[in-house]
C-alpha cells in the first residue's frame, strides 16, 4: 500500500511566460534546462535546434518528466533538488510549482503513469539517503499523496514500461545525505542496483545488480529499446584506469538474469573517463546513444547485434534524444546542438552561446 503522508505547501503558480514563438501544430518539439549568466531556464526547440520557446526556473534544472497525452510535462531540479515545474510543453506556460516535501529531496527525474494521472519522482529522504519514489495526483493539485521505497539508495532515472504497469528505478547506490550535499559517504561499499516496482501498489518485482567486483559501478540512466529491454548507462566510482563496462542491457521486468555488457572497443571506453552522461534510443528502438560530457563523445550501439556502430565527438556532450526517423539530437555546455547519424556521424546543427545546455534532452511532442 501507499503511504500516507502530511499535506504539501504549495507554492503556487509562477508568473511565468514563454519568450519566443509556440510549436507549430504536429511539430516535434524537445526540452532541455539550461543555465547562463544571472539564472536557470529551461526551452523547447525544433528538430534544427531553433529555441520556440524559454520558461525561467528558480534553480538549476536537470530533466523531465512527460504525460503521454504530450499536454503536460515536470522540469525537476538538479539532486538535491528543491522543485518540480509543472508547464505545458506545447504552449509553453507554466501551471504549478511543487515543492519538495519536508526532508525529500528532488533527484531530477520523473514519470507518469500510463492515464496520466499520477506522477512518480525519484527522491531521496534528506536524513537517511534512502530512495523513494514520490507519488503527485495531478487531478489533485498535485498533491503529493504517498511515497514508495526504490529499495535503494541514490535513486536517478525512472520509466515508465512498455506494459503500461510496470516501473523501472536505476539506484546508483551512493549515499549522500541532506546535512553533506554532494559528499558520497559509502564508495567502498556501494550497491547499486536496477528495480522494477508495480506501479499500482509500489509492490516489488524485481532487482539486479552488478557483480560483487562491480559493485562501484553506479547506475543512471536508462532507455527502452523495442523488445522492452532496458539499456542501462553507469558511472564508475573506482579508479579512473580500471577496465569495467559502462553499458549494459537487461531482459525486464522478471529480474532474475544478470546484466548483459555492451562490447565497447578499450580505446572508446578508455575515452568515457569511466562516466555515462546520458542514455536514448532513436525512433526505430534498434539504436541506442550513450553521451559522456566527461570523455567529450557520444557511442551509438545497433542493440540487433549488439555492436558499436558510431562515435561521435563533441565537447562537453551529454543530451540526447531521438530525431525523427532516424538518428539523434544531442546538446552540450557550450549552448550547442548537433545531429548524429550512423551513416554521417556528427554534425552542428545551432549554436546558442549564452546558453549552457544541461544534462538531459527529451522529446516534449
Amino acid at each position: 500500500m501507499l503511504t500516507r503522508r502530511s499535506a504539501l505547501s504549495w507554492l503556487g503558480v509562477t508568473a511565468l511566460l514563454p519568450l519566443t514563438v509556440h510549436a507549430a501544430a504536429g511539430e516535434r518539439l524537445y526540452l532541455n534546462a539550461y543555465g547562463e549568466k544571472g539564472g536557470f531556464g529551461l526551452a523547447a526547440f525544433d528538430g534544427d535546434g531553433r529555441i520556440r520557446y524559454q520558461l525561467p526556473l528558480p534553480q538549476r534544472g536537470h530533466s523531465f518528466a512527460r504525460r503521454a497525452d504530450g499536454r503536460m510535462a515536470v522540469a525537476f531540479s538538479r539532486r538535491p533538488g528543491s522543485f518540480a515545474l509543472v508547464f505545458d510543453p506545447v504552449a509553453g506556460t507554466a501551471i504549478r510549482t511543487i515543492a519538495a516535501a519536508e526532508d525529500r529531496d528532488f533527484c531530477g527525474h520523473g514519470a507518469f503513469t500510463a492515464d496520466g494521472r499520477l506522477l512518480f519522482a525519484t527522491e531521496v529522504v534528506g536524513s537517511t539517503g534512502d530512495g523513494v519514489l514520490g507519488i503527485y495526483d495531478a487531478a489533485a493539485d498535485w498533491a503529493r499523496i504517498g511515497e514508495v521505497a526504490t529499495h535503494g539508495l541514490d535513486p536517478h532515472e525512472m520509466r515508465l514500461m512498455p506494459d503500461g504497469r510496470t516501473l523501472v528505478v536505476a539506484n546508483g547506490g551512493i549515499l549522500m545525505r541532506a546535512d553533506m550535499p554532494r559528499l558520497k559517504l559509502n564508495i567502498a561499499d556501494m550497491d547499486p542496483s536496477l528495480v522494477y516496482l508495480d506501479a499500482r501498489d509500489g509492490r516489488l518485482l524485481g532487482q539486479v545488480r552488478p557483480a560483487t567486483e562491480l559493485r562501484q559501478l553506479s547506475m543512471r540512466h536508462i532507455a527502452i529499446d523495442r523488445l522492452g529491454r532496458v539499456a542501462v548507462a553507469m558511472q564508475y566510482e573506482g579508479p579512473e584506469g580500471d577496465p569495467v563496462p559502462l553499458v549494459a542491457l537487461h531482459d525486464a521486468p522478471a529480474g532474475a538474469a544478470g546484466l548483459e555488457y555492451l562490447p565497447m572497443p578499450e580505446a572508446e571506453r578508455a575515452g568515457m573517463r569511466q562516466y555515462c552522461g546520458s542514455a536514448a534510443m532513436d525512433d526505430s528502438g534498434r539504436y541506442l546513444a550513450v553521451s559522456s560530457p566527461r570523455g567529450n563523445r557520444v557511442l551509438v550501439w545497433d542493440l540487433d547485434r549488439r555492436s558499436m556502430v558510431q562515435t561521435g565527438e563533441a565537447r562537453d556532450v551529454c543530451g540526447i534524444a531521438a530525431q525523427v526517423r532516424s538518428g539523434f539530437l544531442a546538446s552540450n555546455g557550450l549552448g550547442r546542438m548537433f545531429s548524429l547519424t550512423t551513416e554521417t556521424g556528427i554534425g552542428e546543427l545551432a549554436a546558442h552561446s549564452r546558453l549552457q545546455w544541461d544534462n538531459h534532452m527529451v522529446i516534449a511532442s
